[in-house]
């Protein structure tokens, strides 16, 4: 998929960015920063570690173990997941009803409070 959209959009995806200094593409903790943050990682990973025992959560097709902590979702809520995990669905989120921006607002569900002296930036609706 990484190859396929550097082919169609060559000026804002490079897929060199995906590869370790070994030239390998990794899932687990040596997975670079712009795999780990990457909209397809996160889709393909979301609640994966559920299915296994703390700490072993493993992809078997790559051979590599998947971090402890996996990837939270921003912007989007699961619709569907079929009982192999090979269909997902997903919906975009809709705006928080407090105007909150979407990390926020997920940060707050999870129980995180927002660091002192930071001001959130509001969303006001145009007139």
């Amino acid at each position: 998929m990484i190859r396929i959209a550097s082919g169609v959009w060559p000026d804002e995806v490079k897929e060199a960015d995906f590869f370790t200094s070994r030239g390998e593409f990794k899932v687990d903790d040596q997975a670079t920063k712009t795999m780990s943050e990457s909209l397809m990682y996160k889709m393909s990973y979301y609640r994966f570690n559920e299915l296994f025992p703390p700490g072993q959560a493993a992809d078997r097709v790559r051979n590599q173990k998947l971090p402890t902590v996996g990837p939270t979702l921003d912007y989007f809520d699961e619709a569907f997941t079929s009982e192999n995990w090979i269909v997902r669905i997903y919906a975009v989120r809709k705006d928080d009803e407090l105007g909150r921006d979407h990390k926020t607002a997920n940060a707050f569900d999870a129980g995180k409070k927002r660091k002192k002296g930071r001001i959130a930036k509001r969303r006001f609706a145009l007139e």
